[in-house]
């Protein structure tokens, strides 16, 4: 096991008033994984960032992870180190 600090912005920083919050992980965690752990730490979360009742981010959001994007269905594996932030994806009209 390794811990990780997952930094937010926007909503989720507002929801926990913490620029980053320390998740522990199993070795070769993904990202379901890893929205447990965070869901687990910060039920406020769920709803608004993470889906009810599934280990699943909202549209809205993804992970940032060592510079790049990755969604709830990215076969990553996650290892100590790890640079990781839940960011809220941009949209326009």
């Amino acid at each position: 096991m390794f811990k990780s600090t997952v930094q937010m912005f926007g909503l989720p920083r507002q929801l926990t008033s913490l620029p980053g919050v320390e998740v522990e992980l199993n070795e070769s965690a993904g990202i379901q994984q890893l929205i447990a752990a965070l869901k687990s730490k910060i039920p406020a979360l769920e709803g608004p960032v993470i889906l009810q009742g599934i280990d699943r981010l909202t549209d809205n959001y993804a992970f940032v992870i060592n510079g790049e994007f990755h969604l709830t269905d990215s076969d990553i594996r996650l290892k100590n180190g790890d640079r990781i932030v839940l960011i809220l994806l941009a949209t326009g009209g």
